[in-house]
């Protein structure tokens, strides 16, 4: 007779508000959701539990960041080095007493450890190692300028945080790599990559005819915006009925047939509306993002049926294959364009290139589809 397989009773814990779908790209949010919605989340807490006026003043404020950009900023490294990661796994346990019973905590990183008898799955977008050697990871995320000694007990303190979880989540195989080179073995670690964060707006019909370009993204400059423009001006030379819309920032743009809109907020109505339209009228996705471990907005693009274009990097061509985008081998705004213009002339294989990546998502990366993979994996070390 086969054993009963426990049913896990999960604590879902991250680096910021879990209710907001800012967190963490929203990941959290919308994956302890469905965790909920299946009986397996007993609550969800903010777990990096800090008091400013104390932690300022060890190590949490990063002083040089804060004096470069005219504003406090945190130290990144903080919660891996040992006074951080023992303070948060101090005050996590003093409030991890008072929550819901529970055998499992599922945490996006904080870097804080459980009581014992607790089981820890942690999510690891990508390892301190790989993310300080990746210049443009390391400036964005306040990676860089950090001493050696403090980076080297931040890779140390990361290992002692990866050597006591029962799993490890990560997004893609590029960054699982990362995570074995810190010595998590394959049988701790799962790859689970992040679904759209879109609800299905079902099959759109739309004018293949045209070339309609739709960019967005919060992050200009690693998400390849000016590459992209440079590469407009070539696309409207060839094709004068051409347009690009901005979505997520607001650069400096003036250009013909450029229209930037800012960043348009989900959770309201009019915001929302205004974004679906933009997804609706548009014919081609492009975000030549230089840096992504792994670009839910790909699949949410697809989710509206538009073929996607993107660089070439970090194991994307795995994540989103051929049949559903393009891939961009050279980092220059002529290929960009070259690229751009021939996809506008083939109404045929865009919108065959839609279905397809449609298709993909609906079967792949979305949240009842990932959450069930990773209540199974958590099943297997409680079992």
């Amino acid at each position: 007779m086969q054993a009963m397989t426990k049913h896990p009773k999960i604590l879902g814990v991250a680096h910021g508000d879990p209710n907001s779908p800012s967190t963490y790209s929203g990941v959290p949010y919308h994956l302890f959701a469905q965790l909920r919605q299946m009986g397996y989340l007993v609550g969800a807490v903010d777990g990096f539990i800090r008091k400013d006026y104390i932690d300022t003043f060890c190590g949490l404020l990063d002083v040089r960041r804060s004096l470069r950009e005219f504003r406090p900023k945190h130290n990144a490294l903080w919660r891996f080095c040992n006074y951080g990661m023992k303070t948060l796994t101090r005050r996590f346990q003093q409030a991890e007493r008072t929550m819901f019973a529970h055998d499992v905590v599922l945490q996006f990183g904080v870097g804080a450890l459980p009581v014992d008898g607790v089981k820890l799955v942690s999510h690891v977008e990508i390892s301190v190692a790989t993310a300080i050697n990746t210049d443009i990871f390391a400036k964005r995320y306040g990676f860089n300028n950090h001493s050696r000694r403090k980076i080297k007990e931040a890779i140390a303190g990361e290992k002692y945080f990866l050597d006591r979880c029962s799993l490890v989540i990560t997004n893609s195989e590029w960054t699982a790599e990362g995570l074995r080179q810190q010595g998590v073995d394959n049988g701790r670690l799962r790859i689970r990559t992040p679904a759209a964060g879109a609800e299905d707006p079902g099959i759109v019909e739309r004018k293949w005819d045209v070339c309609n370009i739709l960019f967005v993204g919060i992050d200009w400059e690693r998400k390849g915006g000016p590459l992209l423009v440079e590469a407009f001006s070539k696309v409207r030379k060839a094709n004068p009925k051409a347009t690009l819309s901005i979505v997520g920032c607001k650069p400096q743009v003036r250009m013909d047939g450029v229209k930037v809109y800012g960043y348009l907020r989900k959770d309201v109505p009019d915001e929302r509306d205004l974004l679906n339209s933009l997804y609706r009228s548009a014919t081609i996705f492009c975000m030549p993002t230089y840096w992504d471990s792994t670009g839910i907005v790909y699949m949410e693009a697809a989710l509206w049926g538009l073929p996607v274009v993107m660089l070439k990097g970090q194991g994307r061509e795995k994540l989103f294959p051929p049949s559903m985008g393009i891939h961009i081998e050279h980092t220059t705004a002529l290929a960009l364009a070259e690229t751009l213009v021939e996809l506008g002339k083939k109404p045929e294989i865009m919108a065959e290139m839609g279905k397809c990546g449609r298709q993909i998502v609906l079967q792949n990366y979305t949240w009842p589809v990932v959450a069930a993979k990773i209540a199974e994996d958590i099943k297997e070390i409680i079992c």
